[in-house]
């Protein structure tokens, strides 16, 4: 079993906006992203269908925005087994 560090508040995605070099706000799973009641499925079902090799690669796909000019960028964060 797996958990993903940004989601359990362990760590904080820090990137910058390659547009205006801003900090992006995290705005979630891409899961969320996908219906209004994807927050409410299984996170391991979503993600053989989203088209990213998170599952294989035990990642998690988080959605950043830019506060100031809109760029969205997605990115894997890498999670952590549980003893």
């Amino acid at each position: 079993m797996s958990m993903c560090p940004v989601c359990n508040g362990l760590h904080r995605i820090e990137n910058l906006c390659s547009n205006c070099q801003r900090l992006l706000d995290d705005v979630g799973k891409i899961e969320s992203f996908y219906d209004p009641y994807s927050p409410y499925r299984q996170w391991d079902e979503l993600k053989t269908t989203n088209g990213f090799p998170d599952l294989a690669n035990h990642q998690c796909m988080h959605v950043l925005v830019c506060p100031d000019c809109g760029l969205e960028q997605v990115v894997a964060i890498k999670e952590t087994e549980l003893l």
